[in-house]
């Protein structure tokens, strides 16, 4: 945070107005600011046959936002949470010692998830301090927003659309707040960073979207992860009339970068094709990550929203040596207001023939009144010759005010 302070505060004193008759605008903007109260609670039960008990967890999350009005292009953001464990701690929320349970990474405490300053200038912005930052799908980059303590990062952050039909992002990450936290302890609640994001897109028509991006990460703290990852996709949907088609072509590379001492580079590439019509849509996907038998190592995503991708069991989260190759097909829909979705995986080996095993994700999810939000949801990972067997429930009610 030290360097970020340094960068920001010249710039701050080039744009800031000196003159006092601006300090009742300020005042406005400061009290005329929203706030606003998020409560999630959720129970989660893990049945993994690695271990020999059950963990059930109840956790609740109060999330407490506030947003200042624009006062000369300047925006104040900041955000608490709180997680708090109900009832017994039967679960190892990595923090808690007890380790005959699963894992449920929700460890409790209080942290400040954003505390950032925002330019705004036609349309771009600059937002400096700590910050949410999502690009593109977050198979990359993202704040694992289902954990209860979401990731956020100490960073600098240009984003501009003021190109017609463009959109560019560049980030500077100073440290990665992720998910373990507020606590020390194993795995680290924080990574110090040196990171460089880039990502560019231009969508000439929704048909079409074409991507660009750069990933350049090194880990202070962990140099086994530091890795650069070069990319591109297309996306787009279109009409055959009665079907909505959509399509993903996404392909990248990824090699060893600053301190990591392997000398390594992987392939990547993630296709989708999907069809919606009559309010269904289902469609069929493969997303591989690489390996490099070689260096004995595969391709990692250590900052993106994992839970997201290959299975919401999270049997994945590291990549296995042989890599990864998922396989999955999913329907949604929706019925008199409830949202559903149902894939399956099937989960090979990118280098070799080993059988990974397969999974079963089912989803319903309603909101009411614009406000509150009940989900129900289920994973059924049956193993091959990679981990174990693992059911996982979750049951979740959230509301905002």
């Amino acid at each position: 945070m030290k360097r970020l302070a340094l960068a920001v505060l010249p710039l701050c004193g080039l744009m800031l107005p000196t003159s006092s008759v601006y300090a009742d605008d300020l005042a406005a903007a400061l009290v005329g600011g929203k706030t606003t109260l998020n409560l999630r609670v959720r129970h989660e039960q893990v049945d993994d046959d690695a271990l020999a008990k059950t963990a059930d967890a109840t956790t609740l999350r109060a999330r407490l936002s506030y947003a200042s009005l624009q006062w000369h292009g300047f925006e104040l953001g900041l955000e608490m949470d709180h997680v708090a464990h109900l009832f017994s701690e039967r679960f190892n929320d990595t923090r808690n010692g007890k380790t005959t349970f699963p894992v449920v990474p929700d460890p409790d405490g209080t942290d400040l998830n954003q505390a950032f300053i925002t330019y705004k200038v036609a349309k771009s912005a600059f937002t400096a301090g700590r910050q949410r930052v999502n690009i593109n799908n977050q198979r990359f980059v993202g704040g694992v927003a289902w954990r209860q303590n979401e990731q956020t990062y100490d960073a600098l952050r240009f984003s501009s659309k003021d190109l017609d039909k463009v959109s560019f992002d560049y980030v500077y990450v100073d440290k990665t707040h992720r998910i373990f936290g507020p606590e020390k302890g194993m795995p680290p609640a924080d990574l110090h960073s040196d990171h460089h994001i880039t990502a560019v897109s231009w969508q000439p028509s929704s048909a079409l979207t074409l991507g660009a991006y750069a990933y350049l990460l090194e880990f202070a703290d962990a140099a086994a992860l530091s890795s650069r990852t070069l990319g591109g996709y297309a996306t787009g949907s279109f009409q055959v009339a009665p079907v909505k088609l959509d399509y993903r072509i996404e392909a990248a590379r990824q090699a060893d970068y600053g301190n990591n001492p392997a000398d390594f580079s992987v392939n990547y590439h993630h296709l989708v094709l999907g069809a919606s019509a009559a309010g269904v849509r289902l469609a069929v996907a493969e997303e591989k990550l690489g390996a490099d038998q070689g260096a004995g190592v595969a391709m990692q995503t250590p900052l993106a929203t994992m839970h997201a991708f290959q299975g919401w069991a999270d049997k994945f989260l590291n990549t296995p040596a042989s890599g990864v190759r998922d396989r999955y097909v999913s329907v949604n829909s929706a019925v008199k207001g409830t949202a559903l979705a149902a894939i399956w995986h099937q989960y090979d080996a990118a280098v070799g023939s080993a059988k990974l095993g397969s999974e079963l994700n089912l989803q319903a999810s309603r909101q009411f009144l614009n406000r509150y939000t009940l989900t129900a949801k289920y994973a059924n990972y049956q193993a091959d010759s990679f981990a174990r067997d693992t059911q996982k429930i979750w049951l979740m009610a959230e509301a905002s005010f």
